[in-house]
């Protein structure tokens, strides 16, 4: 009673440290040789090992085991369905051996099988179960030295292979995650490849030609590139552009503002800290160039860079090397650096605003993106293009009549491709019919009130009864270069009946466009056939 008592004990032991052991770590192979550790150091069982199929599940393999030579591990293989143990899997039925002379298919180390003879050791085989299917098989050898029952030893087992299993469905469900998660970033990096290929941007017009035939050329070397370009031209989408047209684009493709940063963080957001570095600096944190390691690093609004930074930004292009914030460790980064700004870095360096050295490194190979007043070409498509994707954003059917394409090819566009952009989808949410003519789209009265070559600058309030363009040729020469023309109804009615509702003729006599006379028109809604001799 005394025996079975303390025995009792060692197990309850050895079963509450095998389950620390399994909560512990999803690498089963690890937590099952510690376990079979533990069985051999607490209780009379002796020699173990874990077999688990191998892919074509004709053989059993050990995976992990206690007591046998590196060498026996790689050459010991036991067929399934036919030795002892290949059978405890193929049926899924836990099996004991008195002793283990005369069986074979028995994982026995060679070199102590002297010393197991003496011992008369007996053997134990359990099935790892996993869903009603078998996934392994636990083994391990019985002294005679045991005070216990088989039954009790097999009790054991059963138990620790049950630990065992449901360590297995975690792993198998990590494998599983991690097989997806590969699957789909392979497969979101070939839609990327896709979508940012040169050839999918809009570049109708010659100077967006000439540009991406420079990207084209650039895009595959590691050379530094500025990107220089009025807000709203697209620089952040060509630089994602040449990320993925590169040898990188398998790395990481990470985006910094440098405006959107205070100053105080900008170095840590770049270059990382070290924990206790600064106050509120709790933990180490990795700045953005290591993130970008292998892959490219886009800093956007370059020139707002502060001047203690730049110093540290030109050490890295320079020799790729760094320090974090606390640290003095010195980093290296192999990561490709793609910079934009809209600022005039000429002026401000002239003004020791921009270091010097800097803006030479960084004009290895600038590229100007041309704005959209100077894409006439692109207008157009970009619509279409813009059109078609929130038509199918809000669900709606919406086409725009061929009046307010013209209007729209004819604006100045001073927010460039970003207010065209948000122009097209203001005016998709607020389309209350398919068709869309200028007396539709709400913001186009505000639009005709900014002249065609005018900087940017807020838009006057239109009144009703009047409609107001930029200054063109014929009889307001005289007028200053931005001074506004009013057009009244009554002017309009006049001209359309002197040209004989020929259009053309009419707009020469006011002194407008062509598209300036057909938006006028269709504001006053007046008909030129009515004016047909």
């Amino acid at each position: 009673m005394k025996d079975f008592m303390v025995h009792q004990v060692r197990t309850l032991a050895a079963l509450t440290e095998i389950s620390k052991l399994f909560s512990s770590s999803l690498d089963y192979t690890d937590v099952a040789k510690q376990a079979l550790h533990l069985l051999s150091d607490i209780l009379d069982l002796e020699r173990g090992t874990l077999l688990m199929p191998t892919p074509d599940r004709k053989y059993l393999t050990i995976k992990a085991s206690v007591g046998f030579p590196p060498e026996e591990i790689r050459t010991a293989v036991y067929e399934i369905g036919v030795d002892f143990v290949g059978k405890v899997y193929s049926n899924g039925i836990p099996m004991a051996l008195p002793d283990n002379e005369e069986v074979t298919g028995i994982p026995t180390p060679r070199e102590n099988a002297d010393e197991f003879n003496l011992y008369r050791i007996g053997f134990i085989a359990v099935p790892v179960m996993l869903d009603e299917r078998c996934v392994g098989v636990l083994t391990a050898h019985r002294t005679s030295r045991s005070t216990t029952m088989v039954d009790e030893d097999i009790r054991v087992m059963k138990i620790v292979a049950s630990l065992l299993s449901q360590t297995l469905r975690i792993a198998e469900m990590v494998r599983e995650e991690n097989s997806r998660l590969v699957q789909e970033n392979k497969e979101l990096h070939l839609e990327l490849e896709e979508r940012y290929h040169p050839e999918n941007m809009i570049a109708d017009s010659s100077p967006m030609a000439k540009m991406l035939d420079m990207v084209r050329r650039v895009a595959g070397t590691d050379a530094i590139i500025l990107l220089r370009g009025e807000s709203g031209t697209g620089k952040s989408l060509l630089a994602r552009t040449i990320h993925y047209s590169s040898g990188r684009k398998r790395g990481p493709f990470v985006v910094v503002n440098c405006a959107a940063l205070p100053a105080t963080l900008i170095e840590s957001e770049l270059f990382g800290h070290e924990k206790g570095a600064f106050t509120g600096a709790f933990s180490q944190r990795l700045g953005r160039f290591e993130s970008a390691d292998g892959g490219t690093l886009f800093l956007d609004e370059i020139g707002e860079l502060p001047p203690e930074t730049q110093a540290k930004l030109l050490r890295v292009i320079q020799d790729g090397t760094f320090e974090r914030v606390g640290s003095s460790k010195t980093l290296t980064v192999d990561t490709r650096l793609i910079c934009a700004t809209n600022s005039d870095l000429e002026a401000m360096t002239r003004e020791k605003r921009f270091r010097e050295d800097l803006y030479y490194r960084l004009m290895v190979v600038p590229i100007q993106i041309p704005p959209l007043r100077n894409r006439k070409e692109d207008i157009l498509p970009l619509c279409s293009f813009f059109l078609k994707k929130f038509t199918a954003k809000y669900g709606k059917r919406v086409s725009i009549s061929r009046e307010v394409m013209e209007f729209l090819e004819g604006y100045h566009w001073p927010g460039n491709v970003r207010e065209l952009e948000n122009t097209i989808e203001r005016t998709v949410v607020l389309a209350g019919g398919e068709t869309l003519t200028p007396r539709d789209i709400p913001i186009l009265e505000t639009l005709a009130a900014i002249p065609a070559e005018a900087p940017a600058r807020p838009a006057p309030i239109v009144s009703p009864g009047i409609v107001t363009f930029g200054p063109m040729q014929g009889r307001n020469r005289e007028r200053q270069p931005y001074e506004r023309v009013p057009l009244r109804e009554k002017d309009i009615r006049e001209a359309m009946h002197n040209a004989g509702g020929i259009q053309t003729h009419a707009a020469r006599m006011l002194g407008v466009s062509l598209r300036q006379l057909r938006y006028a028109l269709n504001r006053f809604h007046i008909e030129a056939a009515e004016f047909k001799y």
